[in-house]
């Protein structure tokens, strides 16, 4: 058997039973773990030797609009509804399908680099984020946020817009061996952004065949208080009224959910996508992730979109959630380390439905991980506890290599392996100036 051998001094499996090896060996051949144990192989002597290293599965960032990096800083410190009104839609209506490639590259390098090795992503244009994606070989499931409410058009009209988007993606899957790298999702943006009449056209149509549907979902309190207002529902109430909510849907935000809604979720196993930073910058709120826990809701970690976060880094997002729960109930149980690193690498994988292939370091599943080095981080001594240490000490600086499907994409000392950054960067620099000419935007 040939295969790349690799012997850090910690692997940090995130397994069903959380195991940690300690000088421990990791197997890959043809993207794929094939062997995992603290005993050395016995038919394999080219090892590659990590001491001082730590080996983590690859994060899993559930809900983003990568390409909105064009966007980032445009306008920060207002409130929602003139940040997007006056500011992030009228640039967004100048957006070329260029623009969305190059924008959508540069933050899947900003992801890449700081240990994201799986995203999924909301956006228009969206077949260029799977370019971008494909070009870069990392793994995304890609929706295109349906909207008929927004872009006045009929349910009709729209859901073909989805389904010309996956039809594209398949195409663009089959040509290139994507297939185990680029997932589709429906993307219904809201239950306000989309009329009954689509949202049940998108439910039939997962249905039939078995895709996965992505969805913001009580993300403020104003959203839920304008549902109660005309259907004397929530937003997860109503959804649950038509039969919208089920296993497969995956819900970003989720600040406002009443106790009610809570076991809604429980009961139809409907996935939480939850968004520290971004809640927080755009004064949504915190949503009640202690409450989805106990109550078996899956939850999984998000950076949203980088013009409302403004960063892509998930290792911010692992230690956001970790302490902004445990200060607002006063409660330093709330969310323990190693559950907020669970929430961005099992719990991801499992809301994508992509568990046997994602999210944790297992004989079979894909060789996604990341690799850090503890021997240069003044922080990581003295050594008591690995999840404390890797949540609340360290951060994505000390991320010395990101492999996905057994590749290493990116090294600290050498840069990308599949984009060339200097470029990219340029390119975004270029969109960015003609944006907001065209826009009128000062």
């Amino acid at each position: 058997m040939i295969m790349l051998i690799l012997n850090p001094s910690i692997i940090v499996t995130m397994n069903r039973t959380m195991q940690i090896i300690k000088d421990g060996y990791l197997g890959i051949e043809e993207g794929a773990i094939v062997y995992l144990s603290d005993k050395k192989p016995s038919d394999c002597e080219d090892i590659i030797r990590l001491p001082g290293r730590v080996i983590l599965p690859g994060f899993i960032n559930t809900h983003t609009h990568v390409a909105m990096t064009l966007l980032r800083g445009l306008k920060d410190d207002v409130d929602l509804q003139t940040w997007l009104m006056k500011y992030i839609l009228p640039v967004e209506k100048q957006l070329k399908p260029t623009d969305v490639y190059y924008g959508a590259l540069h933050g899947i390098a900003e992801m890449i680099k700081s240990g994201t090795t799986t995203f999924m992503d909301m956006y228009y244009h969206e077949i260029e984020v799977a370019k971008a994606a494909a070009d870069a070989r990392i793994r995304a499931m890609l929706t295109y946020g349906s909207a008929d409410v927004f872009f006045n058009v009929t349910p009709e009209e729209e859901f073909k817009k989805a389904k010309k988007f996956r039809d594209e993606l398949q195409e663009l899957i089959s040509s290139r061996g994507l297939e185990d790298f680029l997932y589709f999702a429906y993307g219904p943006h809201s239950p306000y952004g989309c009329t009954k009449e689509l949202l049940l056209l998108i439910r039939e149509a997962a249905n039939r065949d078995g895709s996965r549907i992505h969805i913001h979902l009580s993300e403020t309190q104003s959203e839920v208080d304008e549902s109660l207002k005309i259907r004397k529902m929530t937003p997860i109430e109503y959804l649950d009224s038509i039969g919208f909510l089920k296993n497969d849907v995956m819900a970003a935000h989720v600040v406002w959910p009443t106790d009610k809604d809570i076991d809604i979720l429980c009961r139809r196993g409907t996935h939480v996508l939850h968004n520290p930073t971004s809640n927080l910058k755009l004064a949504s709120g915190i949503a009640p992730i202690p409450k989805l826990l106990e109550k078996n809701v899956n939850v999984a970690l998000a950076t949203d979109g980088p013009a409302s976060n403004n960063r892509l880094d998930m290792w911010k997002e692992i230690t956001l959630a970790a302490l902004i729960h445990k200060g607002f109930l006063r409660d330093p149980e709330a969310i323990p380390a190693e559950t907020a690193l669970k929430m961005a690498t099992i719990n991801g994988a499992l809301a994508l439905g992509l568990e046997n292939r994602l999210g944790s370091l297992e004989i079979g599943k894909f060789a996604d991980f990341i690799i850090i080095n503890i021997k240069d981080a003044l922080e990581s001594t003295p050594f008591h506890d690995i999840y404390s240490m890797l949540v609340y000490a360290l951060d994505s600086r000390y991320i010395e290599s990101v492999w996905i499907h057994g590749d290493e994409l990116y090294k600290k000392k050498g840069g990308f392996k599949t984009i060339d950054i200097d470029r990219t960067r340029e390119k975004v620099e270029e969109i960015r100036n003609r944006l907001l000419t065209e826009a009128g935007v000062k």
